[in-house]
C-alpha cells in the first residue's frame, strides 16, 4: 500500500484516526510519492491492511475530496488529484526527486570477463533455485552453510596443506566481516595491538580501529616483514599475506615464515595469514601456507574468492585454530549469516565438481599469457619502465623513472603506490591496452619533468 509506512509514522498522534488518516495521504500527495492519477486502494482495503473501520477510512476520503486532493470516478475507485508541485513546494514540503538515468561509471574488474564461464555457474545456480527451495526460506546457519564448508576443508587441504574440519570454518561477506568476528572471539585473551605489513593491504586497518586496536605498521625487509620491529612493535596480532603480498607482490620464504610462528609461539600471539591470490601461481606449486606449517594453534587462515572469480560474490572464509574455534562456539548464538544461501550452496557444487579448479587452470594460463605480452611491451620502454613479478596474482609492481615520482597516477588499472612506484592490475584489461597505458604513464611523466624544468 502507498500510504501505509507514511500512516504508522501517525498513528500515535492525538487526533481522531479518520484526521491521521487523511493527513498521511495528503503528505503523501503533496511530496509526490502517491502521483497523479495514482489509483488509491479501496475503502476495503485500507480498513483491513490498517485495521480501521470502514467509516473511519471514507471519512478521511471524502475530507481528501473536498479538498481536492483525490477524486472518484464511478464504478472503478479513487485516484489522486494532479497539483502543481511549485506551489506545494513553497510550504518547504520536500518533493519527491526525479531519478535520472545516468551512466555507472567505468569500473575496473580483477580478471577478464572473458576467463569466468558464466555458463557453468549460471547452470549450478538454475539447479538449487529449482532443487534446494526448502533451503532457501529457512535462516542460514551463522557459521556459513555446512556443504560449502566441507567443500572449503577439502579445497584448502588439496590446494593449501591446511588441515582442518569443516566446523573450524567461518564463512562471511568480506575479509572485514570475518576481522571483527576476530576481534570479538580475541577479546580478553589477546592485547589490541595488530601489527601490519607496510606497505599493506590497508582496507582491513579501519577494522581494527573501530575495535580499539593499536596498529603498528612494520617495515618489509626483501624477504618479508621485519621479525626484529615486529618483536618490538608489542602486537599480539600480525596481519601478514606471506604468498603473495599486496602492494609488492613478495613471496615469503620459508625460512621467514617459521620465524613468524615463532613470534606468536613466543609472544603468545596470533598471525593473521590472508592467503591473497596465492592459488594463481603461474608457474611450478604454490608455496606452503603459513597455516600449512603452524603446530601450536597459532595461525587463523583467511581465504577470498574476490580476486579469483569476483567481487560481488562477497564470499570468504576464514579457519580458526582449536583455542579460537572453540571460543568462537561459545558465542556463534550472536551471530546471523551474513552470505545468501544460494550463493553458498552454488559455490560449494562449484567447487565440489571441480569447475573452480578448472577455472583456475583458465586463469593462471590467462594470466601467463598477458604477463608474457606485458614484459614484452614494456621491454620497449625498458629504459624508463621495469616490471617487478613475482609470478603471482593479478597485479604487479611498475618502477617508472624516479626523475618523474610526483605525478599522481591513479585510475581503475593503475594506481601510484610511492616514490615511482605503481601498482598495474595488468589481468583486468585487454592485453592490447598494455602498450597505450604503458606509454601514458612514460608520456605523464615527460610532461611533468618540463613542467618541472
Amino acid at each position: 500500500m502507498v500510504f501505509e509506512s507514511a500512516w504508522y509514522e501517525y498513528r500515535d498522534k492525538n487526533m481522531p484516526k479518520y484526521v491521521r488518516l487523511y493527513f498521511c495521504i495528503r503528505r503523501e500527495i503533496e511530496k509526490g510519492n502517491i502521483e497523479p492519477g495514482c489509483k488509491l486502494p479501496s475503502i476495503r482495503q485500507v480498513s483491513k491492511e490498517l485495521g480501521l473501520s470502514s467509516t473511519t477510512v471514507e471519512n478521511a476520503y471524502n475530507q481528501l475530496m473536498v479538498e481536492g486532493y483525490i477524486c472518484s470516478i464511478p464504478q472503478k475507485g479513487y485516484y489522486a488529484a494532479g497539483l502543481d508541485p511549485s506551489l506545494i513546494n513553497a510550504g518547504n514540503l520536500p518533493v519527491k526527486k526525479e531519478i535520472k538515468d545516468e551512466k555507472p561509471e567505468e569500473m575496473g574488474s580483477f580478471i577478464d570477463t572473458e576467463i569466468f564461464n558464466f555458463g557453468e555457474w549460471r547452470k549450478i545456480y538454475n539447479r538449487v533455485m529449482r532443487e534446494q527451495k526448502e533451503w532457501l526460506l529457512v535462516e542460514g546457519d551463522p557459521q556459513g552453510e555446512r556443504e560449502l564448508r566441507k567443500a572449503l576443508a577439502d579445497y584448502t587441504y588439496k590446494a593449501r596443506g591446511v588441515v582442518c574440519s569443516p566446523d573450524q570454518i567461518i564463512i562471511g561477506s568480506g575479509v572485514q566481516t570475518l576481522l571483527h568476528i576476530f576481534c570479538d572471539i580475541a577479546a580478553g585473551i589477546v592485547k589490541p595491538e595488530v601489527a601490519f605489513e607496510e606497505p599493506g593491504f590497508v582496507d582491513v586497518r579501519p577494522v581494527f580501529l573501530k575495535r580499539g586496536y593499536k596498529l603498528h605498521p612494520v617495515n618489509l625487509g626483501r624477504d618479508g616483514i621485519d621479525i626484529k620491529s615486529l618483536y618490538e612493535s608489542g602486537a599480539a596480532v600480525c596481519y601478514i599475506s606471506p604468498s603473495h603480498q599486496y602492494p609488492t607482490g613478495l613471496v615469503m620464504p620459508v625460512q621467514k615464515r617459521m620465524e613468524v610462528i615463532r613470534w606468536a609461539d613466543s609472544t603468545n600471539g596470533y598471525i593473521l595469514e590472508d592467503d591473497y591470490d596465492s592459488e594463481l601461481r603461474l608457474s611450478g606449486r604454490p608455496v606452503p601456507s603459513l597455516y600449512s606449517l603452524d603446530s601450536s594453534g597459532r595461525v587463523v587462515y583467511i581465504g577470498s574468492f574476490s580476486t579469483v572469480i569476483a567481487p560481488s560474490l562477497r564470499i570468504s572464509y576464514m579457519i580458526l585454530p582449536g583455542t579460537l574455534n572453540e571460543r568462537y562456539k561459545s558465542i556463534i548464538s550472536g551471530y546471523r549469516s551474513t552470505v545468501s544461501t544460494a550463493d553458498q550452496l552454488v559455490l560449494a557444487e562449484y567447487i565440489d565438481k571441480g569447475l573452480f579448479e578448472k577455472h583456475l587452470r583458465r586463469m593462471r594460463k590467462k594470466c601467463a599469457e598477458k604477463l608474457n605480452i606485458l614484459n614484452r611491451t614494456a621491454a620497449r620502454f625498458a629504459e624508463r619502465l621495469k616490471i617487478h613479478s613475482s609470478g603471482t596474482g593479478t597485479f604487479v609492481l611498475i618502477e617508472a623513472d624516479r626523475k618523474h615520482r610526483n605525478k599522481k597516477i591513479c585510475n581503475s588499472y593503475l594506481s601510484e603506490l610511492w616514490d615511482g612506484f605503481y601498482v598495474f592490475n595488468y589481468a583486468g584489461i585487454c592485453a592490447e591496452k598494455y602498450e597505450e597505458i604503458l606509454g601514458w604513464l612514460v608520456s605523464s611523466a615527460n610532461t611533468l619533468s618540463k613542467d618541472i624544468v
